[in-house]
């Protein structure tokens, strides 16, 4: 591993790809965020414009060539470009505070490193639409949730302190990249549940990256630096449908286990397998079909549903197990003001919501958030991004002292240069954890986006 990270750091990153508007970049095709503001991504390189255009696929964060290297050394950048061989990177740090309420006042850090490579073997050697991608991931910090006591992570950022293997599959795709294949190691969250554009606008886990109620009733939805076997099918049959199916191993089940840094391999799928459908659906999402309906806004719905056949223990410390869970979820996304005809520049607003089953394994069978994300809120500033959101977190009534946690997020992302993404965010937790044993916390900090 530290051989490979000497390999990519000397011959630098990739830029970031298609941006969405000053915010930092990003996942998946998704091909590697945390929040992301990913890279130039290397599997749409030379997408067609059903997918360019219409769906921002993965690392999102600011234009093509405007990351640290693609600024700076755009001729080495182009030169392995052209030879198949695309690195990118991003770093993200959070820096913030809990001066009020919560279990103690403290200040903390998190720092989340994301790097690897993706090889286009078509250029390669003449396999046709057949890419290789591996990434890792370095975390640093400490965890500012365990002070606030609050169940949603303040800071979407922390994810231990370890190094680790992230990502590591092959993807084919063809029928003019409306299909795509991909097998390995891979990160459910960085395919489902997830709304790149606005959720990555925010510090909170419940509201960054994916739908909160998602991850937290099973470990097999795993979101970045962790990854799983699985396999993905994915079909984009025009610039408004869009569905895809994921098998996953449901073993092993030590994602948050530091020492293992991503490399326990085993496939088990006898002691479980995980299996997620999802569907989305967008209206007028290009300016082509902007200029056919120029009396409607873009918007998009998206809904999901998991089954995972694993054992999973009971809520209640009990010590007692059950089997099978299921959950379905929904994302709503509607933009409805804009200062000029089909302008970056507007306010939209978005909702999205979980039900899972079997509250004796769930810790939250209901989940409830929503929001507003103004892009170019000032004229002169029109890369700037303001947002709001709340979200709800009701709790397992197998666990009677716990009701629901509410936060309230407000957060403000601006780039000083194209590769650096600077968010002021402030946070009030209300009822942290469920608890009216601890008092109401407010959290106060900044979070910095640099794509390398």
């Amino acid at each position: 591993m530290r051989i490979a990270f000497a390999l990519i750091a000397t011959l630098g990153f990739a830029p970031a790809a298609a941006a969405q508007q000053g915010a930092p970049a990003c996942p998946n095709d998704q091909t590697s965020d945390f929040p992301c503001a990913q890279t130039r991504s290397p599997l749409f390189h030379k997408e067609p414009q059903i997918i360019g255009e219409a769906w921002r696929n993965g690392r999102a964060e600011v234009d093509e060539g405007q990351g640290l290297f693609g600024q700076y050394t755009p001729e080495a950048v182009d030169w392995l470009a052209d030879r198949g061989i695309q690195f990118f990177g991003w770093y993200m740090v959070a820096l913030h505070g809990n001066p009020v309420g919560g279990l103690d006042n403290t200040f903390d850090y998190a720092g989340l490193f994301d790097f690897g490579i993706d090889l286009d073997m078509e250029t390669m050697a003449g396999v046709k639409g057949f890419w290789i991608h591996i990434s890792a991931s370095s975390a640093t910090g400490g965890d500012l949730t365990e002070d606030v006591g609050a169940f949603a992570p303040v800071n979407a950022v922390f994810s231990g302190v370890s190094f680790r293997l992230f990502e590591m599959y092959v993807e084919e795709r063809f029928l003019r990249d409306r299909v795509s294949i991909r097998v390995g190691r891979i990160a459910v969250g960085w395919e489902y549940g997830l709304d790149y554009d606005y959720f990555t606008q925010y510090m909170s886990a419940a509201f960054r990256l994916n739908v909160f109620g998602l991850d937290p009733n099973t470990p097999n939805f795993t979101v970045i630096p962790f990854a799983n076997w699985g396999a993905r099918l994915r079909w984009t049959p025009n610039e408004n449908w869009r569905l895809q199916a994921s098998w996953m191993n449901g073993f092993p089940r030590d994602f948050d286990d530091d020492d293992k840094h991503g490399v326990d391999f085993r496939l088990e799928p006898t002691k479980g397998s995980f299996f997620i459908l999802e569907g989305s659906y967008q209206w007028v999402p290009t300016r082509a079909q902007r200029h056919e309906k120029p009396e409607r806004l873009p918007g998009r719905v998206t809904f999901g549903a998991f089954y995972d056949t694993g054992t999973f223990e009971r809520v209640d410390s009990s010590g007692g197990t059950d089997d099978v869970l299921g959950s379905a979820y929904a994302i709503v996304r509607q933009k409805v003001w804009e200062p000029a005809f089909a302008s970056d520049r507007g306010i939209n607003l978005w909702t999205a919501g979980t039900v899972s089953g079997k509250q004796s394994i769930v810790a939250l069978p209901y989940f409830w958030s929503g929001g507003l994300v103004w892009n170019g809120p000032f004229r002169r500033l029109p890369k700037d991004t303001l947002v709001f959101g709340w979200a709800m977190e009701f709790f397992s009534r197998e666990l009677p002292d716990q009701s629901f946690e509410t936060v309230l997020e407000a957060a403000y992302s601006f780039n000083p240069t194209t590769w650096i993404t600077i968010t002021p965010d402030i946070q009030y937790i209300i009822r942290p954890s469920g608890l009216r044993s601890i008092d109401n916390a407010l959290v106060a900090g900044v979070l910095l986006y640099f794509t390398l």
